[in-house]
Formats: structure tokens, C-alpha cells, sequence
């Protein structure tokens, strides 16, 4: 029954015809940190922008935009899409592989609902995410565009050495687990260098500085991005230094050094934000409703949203971590505001694994301080940066994708008004968002 209703799916998306579009006079933010532009008219051929001004000629389907606002599309830039492990994500010997394509999906159908037109998972079983990611980049199925980095790469029994990451003990098994890794041409690789052993946390091996060197100038050489997991300042500083090309997170566990601040805004390198999975668990202990938030109740599995309010707050009480994020959150949040007034890039990500936390993640950078047009370009253009494809999409210019968000409300007047969605735009074409296979579309 799954599959048949993926196949549907698929055919819904593999019958619609490529057309060109126009969006006529509407309030533009392109995304690259300009302002906005009145009565803008933009038109796309094919899958592309091909032109924008106010006295461009309409083609193809044409969209109404007076008194909207275009942005490009969203990007979260740190999820973890499931469908590929099953099991206790904390415990690594209760992991299982699979590959479950009908349960990623919903998932995927559910970001672009909530406006987000392309993703990066941050580790995931290679087989599950790269062929998913086949499935987008070969129009099989309705989705954002997908970017992966496939396994981890950690050491024996440390952090996430679950089953579809890279244990290494040495170069030699490093480089041969790197050149296996490589073939499936992964768009970043994911390091973790974080030894735990905070609060109630056990301690855990790690990499070596020098390993971790090793292992990112290898991969650059190779032409493969890298990502890392750290937490404390001292591995951000190494990380950095040794040429990482992004950061899965800021600087959680402590006050950030100016050192580190300029540092990282010196060496702009893209720091995905991920303050909701702080936050999340943080508040979930004494509130957990915004499990029913209206985003979250249209596109989150209702047997999900009551694990989220009762197994779930359960487990995160039990094993300490929601104190622990209530005392780590006030400092992510004051660094990544530190690292924005420093010029620092800051790509929108969440490493929840629910669409509208993309919607919580933007209310907590405007909680720190942030300003909700900062926030349009921190939530597009950066996080195609994050991925090092900035020169296909992410913003909406002549020659990008056309992937782009039609708003009834000013992004730049109130974070909340990302979520009043008129249309979302991928590749040109106009997502039917009442088709997609979500609990809200069900219910009707």
C-alpha cells in the first residue's frame, strides 16, 4: 500500500509539463542581502530565472504578485531525513539500517509545505539518502533538492559510531573509508569531533587533531566539502584552522572567546544554526505545545506528534538533556548573535528531523537579536553556501534555479510572516500544496 501511494505520488510529480512563469509585480527580496524591490516582475524559463525587472515581459503561466513579497525558497541546512535507520538514536547498538523510502517522503513533502526547497542531511545511511537524492535530481519525485553527506566519519565508541558511520582508527583506515565514501560522491562530508563528558554525559573518544586534518585536506583534494559536529570552543578553533569547510552547529557549551568569533567570521565559513534542536528540548519538559502548532499538526503524523508530547518529553527528562539544553540554549543563542555582528555566515539549520522547525529556528535567531530581514538571507542564500552551491540557487537572480517563495506578509517586518505561504516555486514550477501527503491535505 506505501509503495503504491509513493507511485502515485511520483506520477503526479513526472506528469506535470515544464512551462514558463511569471511573477508580475511584487515586492522582491532576492535573498544576497540587497534591499527590497517594489513592483518587481519575474519571469522563469524552464527551471531558471531569466529575468527580473519592472518592465520585464511576462511568458508562460503568470502569477499575480501585487501586494505579495518573493523570496528565494528555504533551506534547512542540517536535518537528518528518517527513513534510512531505525532504533534508539542515542544508544548506537540499537541501530538498524534500512531503506524506507515511503516514510522519507512524508517527511519531504512536509518541508515543502512549510516553503523549503532544498535540504542537507547531516549523515544518514548512504544507500537510503544518495538514492533519494538520485529520485529529486532525476524529477522521480516531489521534493526539495537534496543534498547528503551519507555516513559519519567518527573513531570506535565515539560520538554517533552508529552503524552507517566510518570508524577510524588510523590513516590508513581513514583514507581507505574515505575513497570507499567518495565514490558516491557525496556533497559534503559529515566529521564528529565532540568528546561529550558534560553534566551527566560520559566522555568519549574522539578524533585526533591531527587525524582530523588528515581526513578534511584529503577530502579537499578530492574536491569534497566537509562538515563537522563540535560543541566546545577549543575544536571549533582546530576545525577551523585545519580547513573544515563548514560547522553542523555554533559554539554550544560555553561563552565563545572573541578569538573565536573572529576567527570564524574572518574565515566566513557557514555555520549551520541549529537552535531548535536546543530548544525543542529545552522547553518541551514544561511546555511541550508547540507540538500543536497549526504547521506542525498539518504535516507531522499525529502517532508523532503524541510521542513528541508524552514518550518522548518522557525520555528527554529522563536522560537529563532537556536541563541540559535549557542551560546551553541562552549561550547558542548569544554566540550565534556575536558571530552574526561579526559578519560571521549563518546558514538556517535545524538537526530536528520536522519541517516546521525551520519556522522555529527563524524565531529563535530573531529571539537573539537578529533581525527578520537578516533572516531571509541566513535561511536562503547561506545555506545554498553551506553546501558550496550559492552559484545555482539560493537567491533569486538571473540564472538560478527558480526556486522561490511567494509570501502574503513582509518577511522583513516579522519572522512569523515566513510562514503565510502563497505559493512555493522549485525548479519553475508551481507545488501543488494540496496534493502533497501530509496529514492536513488527508484530513480534508
Amino acid at each position: 500500500m506505501r509503495f503504491r501511494m509513493l507511485a502515485a505520488v511520483t506520477a503526479l510529480w513526472a506528469g506535470a509539463a515544464q512551462a514558463d512563469l511569471t511573477i508580475k509585480n511584487v515586492t522582491l527580496y532576492d535573498g544576497t542581502g540587497a534591499p527590497a524591490r517594489a513592483g518587481v516582475t519575474v519571469v522563469v524559463k524552464g527551471d531558471r530565472i531569466s529575468e527580473i525587472g519592472t518592465d520585464a515581459k511576462t511568458r508562460g503561466k503568470v502569477i499575480d504578485g501585487t501586494g505579495k513579497y518573493l523570496i528565494p525558497g528555504l533551506m534547512d541546512a542540517h536535518i537528518h531525513l528518517p527513513g534510512g535507520q531505525t532504533g534508539n538514536v542515542n544508544n548506537p547498538s540499537e541501530r538498524r539500517l534500512v531503506v524506507d523510502k515511503p516514510v522519507g517522503m512524508k517527511y519531504l513533502h512536509g518541508y515543502l509545505y512549510v516553503g523549503v526547497t532544498a535540504i542537507y542531511d547531516s549523515s544518514n545511511n548512504p544507500d537510503y539518502i544518495f538514492a533519494m537524492r538520485e529520485d529529486e535530481q532525476k524529477g522521480r519525485i516531489v521534493s526539495p533538492r537534496i543534498f547528503g553527506a551519507g555516513g559519519i566519519i567518527t573513531v570506535p565508541n565515539g560520538y554517533a559510531s552508529g552503524p552507517a558511520a566510518s570508524k577510524v582508527e588510523n590513516w590508513e583506515q581513514a583514507k581507505a573509508e574515505l575513497d570507499k565514501r567518495l565514490v558516491a560522491k557525496p556533497d559534503m562530508l559529515k566529521i564528529a569531533m565532540d568528546r561529550q563528558g558534560i553534566l551527566a554525559q560520559p566522555a568519549v573518544p574522539g578524533l585526533s587533531n591531527d587525524m582530523f586534518a588528515q581526513i578534511v585536506q584529503y577530502a579537499a583534494s578530492k574536491g569534497a566539502r566537509s562538515t563537522v559536529h563540535i560543541a566546545a570552543e577549543a575544536d571549533g578553533e582546530v576545525v577551523i584552522n585545519a580547513g573544515v569547510s563548514a560547522l553542523a552547529h555554533p559554539v554550544w557549551r560555553s561563552i565563545a572567546n572573541d578569538s573565536f568569533i573572529k576567527l570564524a567570521a574572518a574565515k566566513k565559513i557557514p555555520i549551520a544554526t541549529t537552535l531548535s534542536y536546543l530548544g525543542n528540548i529545552a522547553r518541551v519538559q514544561d511546555d511541550p505545545t508547540f507540538w500543536d502548532d497549526p504547521l506542525y499538526r498539518a504535516t507531522i503524523e499525529p502517532d508523532e506528534v503524541e510521542r513528541g508530547k508524552t514518550t518522548e518529553r518522557q525520555r528527554y527528562q529522563d536522560n537529563g538533556m532537556s536541563p541540559m539544553m535549557k542551560l546551553m540554549l541562552p549561550h547558542a543563542m548569544r554566540n550565534t548573535k556575536r558571530l552574526h555582528d561579526a559578519g560571521a555566515v549563518l546558514a538556517l539549520g535545524t538537526d530536528r528531523t520536522q519541517p516546521p522547525a525551520v519556522h522555529q529556528e527563524l524565531e529563535l535567531l530573531a529571539k537573539s537579536g537578529i533581525s527578520a530581514f537578516d533572516c531571509i538571507r541566513i535561511a536562503t542564500l547561506n545555506g545554498a553556501a553551506y553546501v558550496g552551491r550559492d552559484k545555482y540557487f539560493g537567491s533569486v537572480e538571473t540564472g538560478k534555479w527558480a526556486d522561490m517563495l511567494l509570501l502574503d506578509a513582509d518577511p522583513a517586518a516579522d519572522v512569523l510572516n515566513f510562514r503565510k505561504i502563497a505559493a512555493v516555486i522549485k525548479g519553475g514550477k508551481e507545488i501543488n500544496r494540496s496534493k502533497l501527503d501530509i496529514p492536513a491535505n488527508r484530513r480534508k
